[in-house]
């Protein structure tokens, strides 16, 4: 029995948990919408109220960018923790939402949590789980979170909202619980100069084979380097002026180069229009089919085909590398956002006939793709290509750009509807989308089956700064032959 692979899975698994509550987050605001304008409803909601019903997620978020500070200082179970309580008491004061106000409220919890709670995510897959199986963990997030919208969308029908919250609450809650159970993060531990914490962690984790002892040598080596040169310049650093010593950590290329894919690599999801049919769903679909059954099975026929997407990831990651899948998927997904700009102009035209289903046809081939490509090997990128040394600012910055863009996308959406049409939205996104993936494909490394260190020296050094670690390099290896 592999009992490393077993306690991988255990963590993985909590981090599930976590995303199942995030699928009912992103599933709900589309139910709520929905039952809120029924004339039974006690809570009486406009547009504008809608909209930020929709999108308040987004900067609810930004309080959070605390939170990857903390976890540079504490650890990241910490930050597991403080997003997941956040989320829970989001849902529990869902519960017993009377006005449209308390909803906000509650779903500023929610916010501030999931934004959070996936990055700490993406960063313990990424540290804490073997590169042969980190792309398959982060992609069943997505996963999880898309069977989970579906489930929503379709229990919305027939369920109380409240009663959708109730039971939102619930894998939320084991993820809190489980998470007091595995250990903290082996890379954490070394960046942090606890080497001997950091190994017994590692080990519990990924057991005494010999390619788990080269990585957890490379891990030392590297925060070895990074600890004396630290020291070394520590009393420099104390005389020079604080704006010049900041500048002098956001000029280096190992810190805005992978920030500035990393804003990237997340406009390709915020900026495709697939986090729009998600929250928008009825409404989306309204617009293209009148009848309110067909509507509705309109609907879970879209969600349907997100989670196929989904489940074709796993899959195509197995023989594909994360940018192959990645821009063939964004360029399907390209074209089937201009069909359907296409179809719906030409409907608007008279054309095409009004009740026409090839826009339909059209927006499931795009669900398809974009789940496959876009729903999640983005977030998994941009976490891998940012170097331990960074992750605390740019955890927060990618909670800035998550929230920012979460909102500005959700909020404007209806608005750009209004004045440019259901065509001109999804032929914005395809304009968007088209420069995101020239830049992604000339410039992003390919992370598939790299340790984070062979990352980071992407970016970190280059042929002429390498070292040479003769010494300490056989004292570490001296050092990690006594696991054996």
């Amino acid at each position: 029995m592999n009992i490393p692979f077993l306690r991988q899975l255990f963590v993985v698994s909590s981090i599930l948990l976590g995303a199942a509550s995030t699928g009912g987050i992103l599933g709900l605001p589309s139910v709520l919408v929905e039952q809120l304008k029924k004339n039974d409803s006690l809570i009486e909601i406009d547009l504008e109220t809608e909209t930020w019903i929709a999108s308040v997620h987004g900067f609810a978020g930004i309080p959070s960018i605390i939170i990857p500070f903390m976890m540079q200082c504490w650890g990241r179970k910490i930050g597991f923790r403080c997003s997941g309580l956040s989320v829970l008491i989001g849902w529990i004061i869902l519960c017993f939402a009377n006005s449209s106000g308390t909803v906000i409220i509650a779903e500023v919890f929610q916010g501030a949590g999931i934004k959070i709670l996936l990055v700490v995510s993406m960063v313990i897959i990424s540290e804490m789980v073997e590169p042969k199986i980190r792309n398959i963990s982060i992609v069943s997030y997505g996963i999880i979170q898309t069977v989970v919208i579906l489930v929503v969308h379709t229990a919305g029908n027939f369920i109380h909202w409240k009663t959708i919250s109730l039971l939102m609450c619930f894998p939320i809650g084991l993820a809190l619980i489980s998470s007091c159970i595995w250990p903290e993060s082996p890379a954490w531990l070394a960046y942090k100069g606890r080497f001997d914490e950091s190994r017994n962690s590692f080990i519990w984790l990924r057991g005494k084979n010999k390619q788990s002892l080269a990585e957890v040598n490379a891990l030392f080596i590297a925060q070895r380097e990074f600890l004396h040169s630290q020291l070394s310049t520590k009393s420099s650093k104390r005389s020079k002026p604080l704006m010049r010593a900041l500048w002098q950590k956001i000029s280096g290329r190992d810190f805005y180069l992978p920030i500035f894919h990393m804003f990237v690599l997340l406009s390709c999801y915020f900026w495709s229009g697939n986090l729009l049919i998600v929250v928008y769903a009825i409404r989306i679909v309204g617009k293209i089919i009148e009848n309110k059954e067909s509507a509705f099975i309109a609907m879970i026929v879209i969600d349907v085909a997100s989670v196929i997407g989904n489940i074709c990831c796993p899959i195509l990651l197995k023989y594909f590398a994360n940018k192959t899948i990645l821009l063939i998927g964004g360029a399907l997904s390209i074209v089937f956002l201009i069909c359907s700009s296409t179809i719906l102009y030409l409907q608007e035209t008279g054309i095409v006939a009004t009740d026409s289903l090839l826009c339909l046809y059209s927006l499931v081939g795009f669900m398809v793709c974009s789940s496959t490509a876009l729903f999640m090997i983005p977030f998994g990128i941009a976490t891998e290509i940012i170097p331990l040394r960074h992750r605390g600012v740019a955890g927060s910055l990618y909670i800035i750009l998550m929230s920012v863009s979460y909102t500005t996308s959700l909020k404007i959406a209806p608005y750009i509807i209004l004045h440019l049409g259901m065509h001109g939205i999804f032929l914005m996104y395809a304009f968007i989308l088209s420069f995101c993936f020239i830049w992604i494909g000339k410039y992003v490394p390919e992370t598939k089956n790299k340790t984070l260190q062979s990352i980071e020296d992407h970016f970190v050094k280059n042929s002429k700064d390498q070292k040479v670690f003769t010494d300490e390099e056989t004292d570490e290896n001296i050092y990690l032959n006594d696991i054996k």
